[in-house]
Order: structure tokens, then C-alpha cells, then sequence
């Protein structure tokens, strides 16, 4: 399979495309700045990984690397849009900027550089695209509401997507991870201009709501990221895949408590868990 992986400096990213690399697969390794694939190259040394400027909000850059694909290679099997930012802070405290950048990463790149590889998808009569989204795409936590609303509309558009390009014998698949070791929580953790004051209305809640994520994501308390890197490249080869895959710690018990519990209940629970 010919594989484009977007977002591969670290991570899911770095994992998924070693981890495809091994199991047969040759990779095109999207890095927003090629020159930090320093850390990519001695992962896959020896595997058929070959890295590329590709920063996702970048139109001249997303048509030049399908174009330089199809060129060497004649065919795109699979797309894994697993590029994304997060923005912790309260949406009243978020700037425009920072909302709409982080909508150009984690939506508008996601459905523009998908958009660049269907028409040969299509005319191959088969391929797959990965999204990879986040349990905050099904369930909405205060001070991540941002981050929350683009993986949100990542869910509609990929859910659509199935029922559009399925006649074509192309398959859309989420992949919804919970909390796991990766740098969204250390080298790439955000958090919006507005709450790095750490002073004003907001004060008091965001002192006990990251209380709660430093309890939550303590040693032991987030998922080995390379359970999200194979389940991907399973999904790969998967002719018949389910539409979302949830999978992390504690994602069941949060599926079971939206599915059983009505809003007030859950609002509730989540006042006494977090301490709001």
C-alpha cells in the first residue's frame, strides 16, 4: 500500500508510520517542518518511510505532495489525517486567532487534503481514510471546549464522507483516542493567551479543573500511544470497518455514561468528579 500519514514528527503520527513501514506498507511522512525529522528518520531506519513538508494548512504544499506521490508511484491507497493542535482555556478567554487556527489544522486541512487525494481514489475504486479524532469529539469537557468543537466537526464530516464515498469502495474510518502518552500533554500542550494570566473570573475553576487533569493524567493514567498506532494500520488493511473505533482509558465508561445517563446527570457528576 502507498500511505500518506500526516502530523509524523511524534506521536501517533511517528508511530503509525513506522508501525506501517513494517508491516509492508511504503509511507510518505508528513512533517509541518521537514527539517525535525530527525527523530522520524532513526525510528524507521531501514523501513520504507520517506518524509515530506507537508503542513497540512498549506495548500500549495497539500497538492504538491499528492501530486509528487502520484508522480513516483501512481496510486494513494490510504490517507491517515492524524495532524491536529489542541487549545486548553475557556472559551470566553479564547481569541479569534487561536480559535480559527486551531479550526485550519484539525478541519480545514483534514477536509482539503482529503479533498486532494479522491479523485485517484476514486478512479482506483478503492482506498481508506483514517481520522484520527479524539473522545472529546464525543463528549465535551469544560476548558477544551475548542479543541472539543473541531474534533466535533471532524465526527460529522468524516460520518458523511462514509455515506458518500461508499458506492466508490472507499472506506472512512474514525479512530477516537483517549488521554495516551503523547506530546499534546508536554512539548505541544496549549493553552490560550487568556488563561496564561491565570487571574480574573476564571481563576478558581481552572485551578481545580487542571488539579483534575494532573490526577487524571498522572504516571499509569494515560494509554500506551502504540495501541493507537496499530490499531491504524489494522484499519489499513480492514476491508469492512466499523465507522468509529473509541479506545483508551476509561473512553468505555464515558460512552456508557453518555449513552445511559441524561445531561443533568452528567452535568452533576462532573461537578462532583472535577470539584466545579
Amino acid at each position: 500500500m502507498i500511505v500518506l500519514i500526516t502530523g509524523c514528527r511524534s506521536g501517533f503520527g511517528l508511530l503509525t508510520a513506522v508501525a506501517a513501514a513494517k508491516a509492508g506498507h511504503r509511507v510518505y511522512a508528513g512533517l509541518r517542518d521537514v527539517s525535525t525529522a530527525d527523530g522520524l528518520r532513526a525510528a524507521a531506519k531501514g523501513l520504507a518511510v520517506e518524509p515530506v513538508q507537508l503542513d497540512v494548512t498549506n495548500a500549495e504544499q497539500r497538492e504538491q505532495v499528492v501530486a509528487s506521490i502520484l508522480e513516483r508511484e501512481g496510486r494513494i491507497d490510504a490517507l491517515v489525517n492524524n495532524a491536529g493542535v489542541a487549545l486548553g482555556g475557556f472559551q470566553e478567554q479564547v481569541a479569534e486567532d487561536e480559535l480559527r487556527q486551531v479550526f485550519e489544522v484539525n478541519v480545514f486541512g483534514l477536509w482539503a487534503l482529503t479533498k486532494c487525494v479522491l479523485p485517484t481514489m476514486r478512479e482506483q475504486k478503492s482506498g481508506v481514510v483514517v481520522n484520527v479524532s479524539s473522545m472529546a469529539g464525543r463528549m465535551a469537557m469544560p476548558g477544551l471546549g475548542i479543541y472539543a468543537s473541531s474534533k466535533f466537526a471532524v465526527e460529522g464530516m468524516s460520518e458523511s464522507l462514509r455515506h458518500e464515498l461508499r458506492p466508490f469502495g472507499i472506506r472512512v474510518v474514525l479512530v477516537e483516542p483517549g488521554p495516551y502518552e503523547t506530546d499534546i500533554f508536554s512539548r505541544n500542550r496549549r493553552m490560550c493567551r487568556g488563561a496564561q494570566a491565570r487571574e480574573g473570573e476564571y481563576a478558581a475553576v481552572q485551578t481545580k479543573l487542571e488539579a483534575f487533569m494532573e490526577k487524571r493524567f498522572a504516571k499509569g493514567g494515560m494509554g500506551d500511544p502504540n495501541e493507537v498506532s496499530e490499531l491504524i494500520v489494522r484499519l489499513l488493511d480492514d476491508a469492512n470497518p466499523k465507522l468509529r473505533y473509541p479506545l483508551g482509558p476509561s473512553t468505555q465508561a464515558r460512552l456508557w455514561m453518555r449513552r445511559l445517563l441524561p445531561f443533568w446527570a452528567e452535568e452533576k457528576l462532573l461537578d462532583r468528579i472535577i470539584g466545579l
